[in-house]
């Protein structure tokens, strides 16, 4: 059997590691032309050398491809949530779903957004204490979600006292997205990327 990709940087947790992919990411030239588009773009965007093997995998959604791009790329970088709250929650969501390439994914991405190696620890804990309230706040509802699917409303009031009812909505549905992909990586065994050597550029 196949042993699989562990991150060296990879934090303590109950992950799911698939030794092999149940689902191969596409091969390029299978693809079509606004596939193929989309790649290129996304590439670009991230200062990528290659295909991330999550996006050559829903690649193989065919029309969902682009559209799914399009919603990700607005649910991430747009909207009322700062990126680095949006990367912490990201990464408390791998880190309950067990998802290894979530978080391999976005640990640097958090740390470009300005996410202190602290709060990435604290992420990756059972009961994580943040001294913003509003990280705290942000964090505990995000839990509370992933275990029970809603909020109770002391839950929503004690959310909404440190943002607002639009950035409450936003962070449900960043929370439902990225528990969407944790659970089809983890499911259809998509491996971890191999990461340049360290002294190497992107």
């Amino acid at each position: 059997m196949t042993t699989p990709s562990v991150p060296e940087d990879l934090p303590a947790g109950d992950w799911h590691l698939a030794p092999h992919a149940r689902v191969a990411p596409a091969a390029p030239r299978s693809l079509g032309l606004t596939a193929r588009l989309v790649l290129r773009v996304i590439r670009w965007r991230a200062r990528a050398p290659h295909d991330y093997n999550v996006f050559r995998t829903l690649a193989r959604l065919g029309g969902i491809f682009p559209a799914h791009a399009v919603f990700l790329s607005q649910i991430l970088l747009k909207g009322r949530l700062p990126v680095a709250e949006k990367e912490l929650v990201i990464l408390r969501v791998a880190w309950r779903r067990g998802c290894v390439y979530e978080w391999s994914l976005h640990s640097p991405m958090a740390t470009a957004a300005g996410v202190p190696e602290h709060h990435k620890h604290a992420a990756a804990t059972e009961s994580p204490r943040f001294d913003d309230p509003r990280l705290h706040a942000l964090v505990r509802a995000t839990d509370e979600i992933l275990a029970t699917g809603t909020l109770t409303d002391a839950s929503w009031s004690a959310l909404c006292d440190h943002c607002t009812h639009d950035e409450a909505l936003e962070l449900c549905m960043l929370i439902g997205h990225y528990v969407m992909i944790a659970l089809t990586l983890n499911t259809v065994g998509v491996q971890v990327d191999r990461r340049p050597a360290r002294g190497t550029t992107t």
